[in-house]
């Protein structure tokens, strides 16, 4: 496998910036002082995100630019994580003291992203709400919504929101667990070959004797009719809900 020139840990210092634009050591930064109960990530690109209608975080981590959209949107930062290719200089010349800042490396193997949802994880998110603007880049779009799959984060409570659409990763034992459903609109995309599920509460619903080919558009613009149930028997699936009038 090609890398970028790197081992497989990436090199990365852990920094909060101070007055004098000093720097401490990761060991330095007491871990302890983050409340992980309520994460909210704010992801960067180009185009700002809306902010949902969700409980109050505990704390707050932002994806490189994202920092930008943040302060924006009223909202208080605690960390900042990713390589700052994307942050202007006078930006992180006025940030503020407290706010912790794990810088990596440009030439890496992992998104900004990629890299904010470990940093939650690490220091042990019970819950992870991601706010993006969906535009830039598709191939960030997509890997984007691709992370909620992986390994790493399929079994953890994570929902990415765009606009008025949320998205959340299910696998087997893993169910639907979002509110204010009823009259959505519901995608299922399934990412593997041989993928199962059967559904309750929607306009069509589906049997594990159907065929759900991976990455077709089978599951698309489903509607939610009351309290719906999604039980995965096999394969993982993205599950996208949008309100009825986007």
């Amino acid at each position: 496998m090609l890398l970028k020139g790197r081992s497989a840990s990436p090199r990365h210092h852990f920094i909060a910036f101070v007055r004098n634009h000093g720097a401490v050591t990761q060991s330095a930064v007491d871990r302890s002082s983050f409340d992980p109960t309520q994460v909210l990530i704010v992801d960067g690109g180009p185009h700002p995100p809306s902010l949902p209608r969700i409980p109050s975080a505990t704390l707050v981590i932002a994806v490189d630019s994202g920092y930008e959209h943040a302060r924006s949107l009223g909202i208080k930062v605690d960390v900042v994580v990713g390589d700052l290719d994307s942050v202007t200089s006078e930006t992180l010349l006025t940030l503020d003291a407290q706010v912790a800042v794990e810088k990596h490396d440009t030439d890496k193997d992992e998104s900004d992203l990629a890299l904010a949802l470990k940093f939650a994880q690490r220091v042990g998110a019970k819950h992870i709400d991601v706010i993006t603007g969906g535009n830039g880049r598709l191939d960030h779009l997509l890997v984007g919504s691709m992370l909620l799959a992986s390994q790493e984060n399929l079994n953890q409570s994570i929902v990415t929101h765009c606009g008025t659409s949320r998205m959340v990763a299910l696998g087997p034992g893993k169910p639907l667990e979002l509110d204010n459903l009823i009259g959505s609109w519901l995608s299922l995309i399934a990412l593997e070959a041989e993928a199962k599920l059967s559904t309750t509460g929607l306009r069509w619903n589906l049997t594990p004797s159907a065929v759900f080919p991976p990455f077709s558009s089978l599951g698309l613009s489903n509607q939610i009719l009351e309290k719906p149930t999604i039980d995965v028997q096999q394969g993982i699936f993205l599950a996208i809900v949008s309100c009825s009038d986007a």
